[in-house]
């Protein structure tokens, strides 16, 4: 991941569900398209200066790659940059974007037949609906299952889009709404109340099984359901190496009863060597910036993966990991905003 932000101006606007979300659409110079190569499912981080503070959030690219560069931002209660986003940015002006990175990535073979399916709620949508257009348009002999929770009708990204795929793409595209409180009218277009939880997953796995031995579950949503479906996969005995999973909104951090201890860490960070010191209880991220030193980093709540280091020497405890796989971890890889120290000595890498 390049971690320099570049200046990209907005090329469009569009507000989604009403206002609720915000599409925003930015022009590429062609110098910088190497640069912004992504792969469907990828974030870029954006940077602002409100109030007075930096202020570094990470958005999913909502289209595939070789369409025009899109993020879909959903308005949180409360949110600043969200709601900064909705309300004050225009088609003309610029915004510091960082290149694409993320694991939760999906790569089209056009050789390869495949069957996909894709579990989503709410924003979850936007990795999902990159991953399943990728899929549809370069990967030809495969299909695709999307299961996709909201509250009603009027809560549906990318309604009139999904409904356009699934007539493009009849024999390759399935669509099934999950409504938790759907109007009286809108009840009849949903597949099923309630959310995507186990009896949904299995019941949409029972109604399209595969068509190809090699097969892939896309989870995106609120940590909740990405647990629920996740285990209802397992007990039809999916290895865990097919099901790729990413949290979207909802995601805490677990109680713990783990105490941070104060440390000495050595980070090696742009080809250099530094000593920084930890406070006890004090994020490993937040130590690093406080000596004065420059890491990536963007959402600073375990999800998007950007602040990851190579943890090679000493221990620490980390609250949330969503970022990272079970053989992340293993390798040493820890998130430097989620970690506190356990021993008093630490080495870690951000050059790996």
């Amino acid at each position: 991941m390049n971690p320099d932000f570049f200046s990209l101006k907005i090329s469009e606007i569009r507000p989604e569900i009403n206002g609720k979300a915000t599409s925003v659409t930015f022009d590429l110079p062609t110098s910088l398209a190497e640069t912004f190569c992504w792969q469907a499912g990828q974030h870029v981080t954006l940077r602002f200066h409100l109030n007075e503070k930096e202020q570094r959030r990470s958005y999913t690219i909502s289209n595939p790659p070789g369409a025009l560069l899109r993020i879909t931002v959903k308005r949180v209660a409360g949110g600043l940059v969200s709601n900064h986003i909705g309300d004050h940015l225009k088609p003309g002006d610029t915004v510091d974007v960082m290149p694409p990175f993320g694991q939760f990535s999906l790569t089209p073979d056009p050789l390869k037949r495949r069957t996909h399916y894709f579990f989503g709620a709410g924003s979850g949508i936007t990795p999902l609906f990159a991953m399943i257009n990728a899929v549809l348009e370069k990967e030809p002999h495969s299909v695709a299952h999307l299961i996709y929770g909201n509250a009603d009708c009027e809560s549906i990204i990318f309604g009139e889009e999904l409904d356009i795929l699934k007539t493009d793409h009849v024999v390759r595209f399935t669509l099934r709404h999950v409504l938790s409180a759907p109007s009286l009218w809108s009840w009849s277009s949903s597949w099923r109340k309630g959310r995507v939880d186990a009896d949904a997953t299995k019941a949409a796995v029972k109604e399209t099984p595969p068509v190809a031995q090699d097969v892939h579950y896309w989870i995106c949503g609120p940590g909740a359901m990405n647990a629920d479906v996740s285990n209802a996969l397992m007990a039809l005995d999916v290895p865990a190496s097919r099901i790729h999973m990413e949290s979207f909104g909802g995601a805490t951090v677990t109680a713990s009863s783990v105490t941070g201890i104060a440390a000495n860490a050595q980070v090696e960070l742009g080809g250099a060597t530094h000593e920084v010191p930890v406070a006890a209880d004090q994020t490993l991220l937040n130590a690093i910036l406080s000596a004065g030193l420059t890491p990536p980093f963007s959402c600073q709540s375990g999800v998007c993966g950007a602040c990851k280091a190579r943890l090679t020497k000493g221990q620490v405890h980390m609250h949330a990991r969503m970022a990272l796989e079970d053989s992340d971890v293993t390798r040493g890889d820890i998130l430097t905003c989620q970690s506190i120290a356990t021993s008093d000595k630490l080495s870690i890498s951000f050059d790996n």
